[in-house]
């Protein structure tokens, strides 16, 4: 398909589309575009099913609360995230925080400020 023909398959469908949301008949369409009713009754019933399989519902307002902050409030902070978890995680992270602590602060207590140097080994090459 060339560039135009692509354009006018694309007009003709959208033509049908909107007919048939309207009410309209397909002979009446088929006048509006000037295509042959013949070629577009194919177009028309797979339209006309979908019209009547994909009925439009609204979103729950928890959903749409819920979409809506998470578009605009990408922002969030560490306690927002925390409030979020289930509390089995809350505990699990916040346990993890304490004992993260305790071994910084129990390391600097006993002295050992400095990490022991790393001393390189002399490994036996093939000759």
């Amino acid at each position: 398909m060339t560039a135009s023909s692509d354009s006018q398959a694309q007009d003709m469908l959208e033509a049908i589309t909107v007919g048939i949301q309207a009410g309209d008949e397909i002979e009446n369409v088929s006048r509006q575009t000037g295509a042959s009713s013949a070629g577009m009754q194919g177009y028309a019933e797979i339209i006309q099913a979908l019209q009547s399989i994909l009925t439009p519902m609204e979103p729950r307002r928890e959903f749409a609360r819920q979409l809506h902050a998470d578009l605009l409030d990408q922002q969030q902070g560490v306690v927002e995230r925390m409030r979020q978890m289930p509390a089995r995680v809350q505990i699990a992270a916040i346990l993890a925080l304490i004992a993260g602590c305790l071994l910084f602060l129990t390391r600097r207590l006993f002295g050992s400020e400095t990490s022991p140097e790393i001393q390189e080994e002399v490994v036996a090459s093939p000759l």
